[in-house]
């Protein structure tokens, strides 16, 4: 049986980040993942996810109840949107793939509303709903991919948009290519690769 997790996400108010670390609200806790950093919020569940050849991390899930949401930070050229270039790169490569594919306002800006088919073992073929955000920053983008079967509901939205509005971005001085996925620190006592699965506030 599929472990259960629980909502810890529903009727969680949207706050007005993400944030650059330095305007971050000074009363705000946050989960350090070095470059990102997710507000704290009781029992949340996450998983550091891990590059399998290099072993360093380039993302962290979260689950409430149905859904995980994925974060990502991404390099972005000064004063540039790197989401505008990379919606219609990912949309056309999707609907390359036979996903369907809508472009859609949400609380932070066009989003990618998804139906993705899945091949089950026994052949049979299902859609699986995904959703893709991005937020723009300073040097940075917050790419936010959702899965799950509610994600395109807006009850399932709002519990998002206020995950991600609780989120920070430490992007530092350092050069990195534009649109690169930058590597993030998981805090001590969390999920190493071949590790436990997730971890827990």
């Amino acid at each position: 049986m599929a472990e259960e997790f629980a909502d810890v996400l529903a009727g969680l108010p949207v706050a007005e980040g993400p944030w650059n670390l330095a305007d971050a609200p000074e009363d705000t806790a946050f989960i350090d993942f070095g470059v990102l950093r997710v507000g704290t919020v009781d029992q949340l569940r996450f998983r550091p996810e891990y590059d399998a050849g290099t072993k360093t991390c380039g993302a962290v899930s979260v689950r409430s109840g149905d859904v995980q949401i994925q974060l990502q930070v991404v390099a972005a050229p000064r004063g540039e949107s790197r989401w505008n270039v990379l919606r219609p790169q990912m949309t056309e490569r999707l609907r390359g793939e036979g996903a369907h594919v809508t472009v859609e306002e949400g609380h932070f800006g066009p989003e990618l509303a998804v139906l993705r088919g899945h091949e089950r073992p026994d052949g049979t073929t299902v859609a699986i709903p995904m959703r893709v955000q991005a937020v723009d920053g300073d040097r940075w983008m917050l790419k936010v991919t959702s899965i799950g079967p509610t994600v395109h509901e807006a009850e399932t939205r709002d519990k998002v948009n206020a995950l991600v509005s609780r989120c920070a971005v430490d992007r530092g001085p350092a050069a990195a290519v534009a649109g690169s996925v930058m590597t993030l620190t998981p805090p001590p006592g969390a999920p190493r690769p071949g590790g436990a699965p997730t971890g827990r506030a």
